[in-house]
């Protein structure tokens, strides 16, 4: 048997390294520490916290009082968030503004960033910066993007985690068979499949 030369020990050890960063790129997007809370459940009122953020941080009142809310939760950093964000401008433009409001929230630490991928890609549906962690940390994120769709009585209706084709006709049809029709009438409930 013949002895491992040093610098053969070496080359394994940097594999061994460069595997561990090819992993841990490919899970970028999921959250290394456990929620601090029990996750939000579909049919609970949206936490008024997170609310409270928007208008705090809206100038003027706040543009979606009273409309089905499609809240998306993103990050430069996420792949899978980066790719969405065009359907997602495409959504809030083949939405009727008089009873839906598309709006992302960043969580980037570097707002700016943040700021400018919204500048090139042309996005213009309103964007929160919540580099603190003010609103991710107590809605108890697993994975980025995250979305909530939120009646207008402010009943979460749906969360999905991942990438999404907002803009296909299918999720425009179940995103406005969503909302009521008429003041007081229920929405119809989403299959939890979709």
């Amino acid at each position: 048997m013949k002895p491992v030369r040093p610098h053969r020990a070496a080359m394994h050890l940097g594999r061994l390294a460069l595997l561990c960063l090819v992993w841990l790129s490919l899970a970028a997007c999921q959250r290394a520490e456990a929620p601090p809370v029990s996750p939000l459940q579909v049919g609970q009122p949206f936490p008024a916290f997170m609310l409270d953020f928007l208008v705090r941080n809206n100038e003027g009142a706040p543009a979606w009082q009273g409309k089905l809310l499609v809240l998306n939760i993103w990050a430069t950093w996420c792949p899978p968030c980066r790719r969405e964000m065009p359907d997602l401008d495409l959504l809030s433009k083949t939405l009727d503004p008089t009873r839906f409001a598309v709006i992302g929230v960043s969580i980037d630490g570097d707002t700016q960033l943040a700021e400018e991928f919204l500048l090139q890609h042309g996005i213009t549906f309103r964007n929160f910066f919540d580099k603190a962690g003010e609103l991710s940390r107590p809605l108890a994120l697993k994975a980025y993007p995250e979305t909530f769709l939120i009646a207008p009585d402010r009943t979460l209706l749906r969360r999905m985690t991942g990438l999404h084709t907002w803009a296909s006709p299918e999720m425009v049809a179940v995103i406005e068979g969503l909302h009521p029709a008429q003041p007081g009438a229920p929405g119809k409930q989403l299959d939890a499949r979709q």
